[in-house]
């Protein structure tokens, strides 16, 4: 997968799970927790969350990274020991932000991505790079009394899309310091059933790994989609949500350590949330925290002098 010494050649990426989407992928299996996990990007594509420039680096064993470019989120990732790939797409980086301001993330092992940063002048952002991790382990999570805990069933898609749409009303999440009295209250989740087909399509998905939770009523409670990478052994939980007339029962933690469990079961060795202490949505990191999980720092944002601001 690694180029160490070749220019590899660069060409524009439509950010679909198609050939160099899956190529993508395995690129990622290959160098987590030093990247973004391979699950997280099926969501991601799945959802319409990525970039809008996107740029894909080959080389003759294959794809050895990839960057995006928007105004508000901004990638660049490959093996860090791969100092060909990390010049050539720092390189085309900056040609497409042509002087625009953006935040961009660097994991510690990037050492040649973060020299060429500095040198170009970009500094670190007060908020670090985290996420949250748990060992795999055998036991079984108490759920609260009359809620099971199950894979969505055939027939069930529909459900699943509204539970995860009520969970995710952006009016309605938890914000720790009363921001969300700012956001529309039309405003709704971008989750579709063109999404799930989307998500369902990809590479890692499992249908036994996308969870529910029902309620003593028969509704659906929360659900979860946890992706299982066999190649690096780790897990990511994305998206995980609880209905807002069910939290506060620790359901969260509950489907967050049920995956813990099936993860060890199906051979794996962690979990993985994509989470920061964000001090306006503190919520799922200390409810996560709560539930066992461990911090990680993982990195650095790096920004242009001048803007260096939590993120």
């Amino acid at each position: 997968m690694h180029s160490l010494g070749c220019t590899p050649h660069l060409s524009p990426w439509n950010g679909t799970m198609d050939a160099d989407g899956v190529g993508i992928q395995r690129a990622l299996s290959d160098m987590f927790p030093a990247c973004t996990h391979p699950g997280g990007l099926a969501w991601e594509i799945s959802t319409g969350q990525l970039p809008d420039h996107k740029v894909i680096a080959h080389s003759p064993t294959g794809v050895t990274g990839w960057a995006a470019f928007s105004a508000d989120d901004t990638r660049l990732e490959c093996a860090p020991e791969d100092d060909a790939t990390t010049a050539a797409l720092t390189s085309w980086l900056f040609d497409v932000a042509a002087g625009s301001r953006f935040s961009i993330a660097v994991h510690h092992e990037q050492h040649a991505l973060q020299q060429d940063l500095i040198s170009r002048g970009l500094v670190a952002e007060a908020l670090p790079l985290a996420g949250l991790s748990h060992p795999a382990e055998s036991f079984k999570a108490h759920v609260p009394s009359g809620y099971r805990i199950r894979p969505m069933e055939d027939g069930e898609e529909g459900r699943r899309i509204e539970t995860h749409r009520r969970a995710w009303k952006p009016a309605e999440l938890p914000f720790t310091d009363g921001s969300g009295g700012n956001i529309d209250p039309n405003a709704e989740s971008r989750f579709s059933s063109s999404a799930l087909e989307s998500m369902q399509a990809a590479p890692l998905y499992r249908r036994d790994l996308d969870l529910v939770i029902e309620a003593p009523d028969g509704s659906l409670a929360g659900c979860c989609t946890f992706w299982l990478d066999p190649v690096s052994g780790w897990a990511e939980l994305e998206p995980l949500g609880i209905v807002p007339s069910h939290r506060g029962l620790g359901l969260a933690q509950t489907l967050a350590l049920e995956a813990c469990r099936l993860t060890g079961e199906l051979g794996g060795h962690s979990v993985f949330i994509n989470s920061a202490p964000l001090p306006y949505y503190r919520a799922p990191w200390d409810a996560y925290l709560k539930a066992g999980f461990t911090p990680m720092n993982r990195g650095i944002r790096k920004t242009q002098a001048g803007d260096a601001h939590p993120h």
